[in-house]
């Protein structure tokens, strides 16, 4: 399966025609409570990551949050 995942093709192994939305994030090592996910343009909401199928040739954006700030 090809995807463009954050501005880079990548190649992965699937013998299904789609990944779960869920499933690719574990596969790729996201922790799913630190993340925001745009598929195709349209930022999919993690209630329905579970029904969401990713398929041959999509474009995903993964943001991830990261904590801090400065101390003055």
């Amino acid at each position: 399966m090809n995807l463009k995942i954050n501005g880079e093709l990548k190649t992965i192994d699937n013998s299904n025609e789609y990944f779960l939305l869920e499933d690719l994030l574990d596969h790729l090592g996201y922790k799913p409570q630190l993340v925001v996910v745009e598929l195709n343009g349209e930022i999919i909401s993690p209630k329905v990551w579970i029904n969401t199928k990713v398929k041959n040739g999509d474009c995903l954006e993964v943001v991830t949050i990261v904590g801090g700030g400065s101390y003055s």
